[in-house]
């Protein structure tokens, strides 16, 4: 079982989910893909600044202007990954385009402790399709398949509190999606913890 922690925002539980498996101050892959369409990313550059704080070190990793050879090699040199939040569509799409999906699933898959927020963590569920009513789908490059990396059998529903979008998506996405697909919802103040003890949903 791989070692997750999906966030919906905040990262106070992320030193007490990393430190047993990495040490302090680990060198953590720092993915900030969704965010790049935008031109305002301050909840990117804040995740970034809280990692520091929190006494690890951020490598960037730009998936938009790395092959997939340097990802690997680049993989091999940090000791976690964190993914940023943003439009997971986009993220889906760069990792799809660049052929990072398959090394990044890999070193998961392989023991590499995970940290995603938002897109980040939706993107290791089973689809993103359902998050349409989130993130706009027309802001990325067509998707042939929504299908995410499927490590959580579940599509991850971040913001469930509608602290950010509001409520209106949120419930929209229940109704249309609730009997067709299994969603897991994270309030802001959530998170959830995956490891060989199984999953749960704890507060941050």
């Amino acid at each position: 079982m791989p070692d997750l922690l999906l966030l919906s925002r905040w990262l106070d539980t992320v030193p007490d989910f990393l430190t047993p498996l990495t040490g302090p101050a680990a060198r953590v892959g720092f993915v900030p893909t969704a965010s790049m369409i935008y031109p305002d990313r301050a909840w990117v550059d804040l995740d970034r600044a809280t990692l520091r704080d929190q006494g690890f070190t951020p490598v960037e990793l730009d998936l938009e202007s790395m092959t997939a050879g340097e990802f690997i090699s680049a993989m091999s040199s940090v000791e976690a990954v964190f993914v940023s939040g943003g439009n997971v569509f986009h993220l889906l799409g760069v990792l799809r385009r660049t052929g990072t999906d398959h090394p990044l699933a890999d070193a998961i898959a392989a023991g590499l402790p995970y940290v995603g927020a938002s897109a980040g963590a939706a993107i290791v569920g089973s689809d993103i399709g359902p998050l349409a009513l989130l993130d706009d789908p027309t802001e990325a490059h067509p998707l042939e398949s929504t299908e995410a990396l499927g490590f959580v059998d579940a599509v991850i529903v971040p913001h469930a509190d509608g602290l950010v979008g509001g409520t209106g998506p949120v419930e929209r996405l229940c109704e249309q999606y609730g009997h067709t697909h299994r969603l897991l919802f994270l309030r802001d103040d959530q998170a959830l913890v995956v490891s060989d003890d199984g999953s749960r949903v704890i507060d941050t």
